[in-house]
């Protein structure tokens, strides 16, 4: 009998997934986010909008159907309620949003480590859907 994931396994998969992606992208080609953001930054509240809604639907995604607090999971539902805040925030307040766009050149170089953390993230999460039989 084949074993289905649950909905928790799969928003933790679906995360883990697109947090190394980004993770990795980011490690490997880091002028092609930066110009991505300078590009958003450019479109003023039209740029900022779709940032937020970037986030906002990530973040909506995951909360509506994870809800954990156990470890290491909970980074699932913290990245999930981080996305959601930014959103709001973003589209509450423009002027934040399009601050931080703006400002993305001069992270450029600590996304590295936030890279890394997130490629990190992605494995830790699959190595435990493998340890607890998510994929049998």
């Amino acid at each position: 009998m084949q074993q289905i994931m649950s909905i928790e396994q799969s928003i933790q998969f679906f995360t883990a997934l697109n947090v190394f992606a980004i993770g990795l992208s980011h490690l490997l080609r880091p002028k092609i986010w930066v110009e991505f953001f300078e590009y958003l930054h450019l479109k003023g509240n039209v740029g900022n909008i779709f940032n937020a809604l970037l986030a906002l639907g990530m973040g909506t995604i995951i909360l509506s159907f994870h809800f954990v607090w156990s470890w290491p999971m909970v980074l699932v539902t913290l990245y999930g309620l981080s996305q959601f805040i930014k959103g709001v925030i973003y589209l509450s307040f423009p002027s934040v949003g399009l601050k931080s766009i703006g400002k993305v050149n001069q992270k450029a170089k600590k996304f590295k480590w936030a890279d890394l953390l997130m490629c990190m993230s992605g494995d830790l999460l699959v190595s435990r859907l493998i340890n607890d039989g998510a994929f049998v």
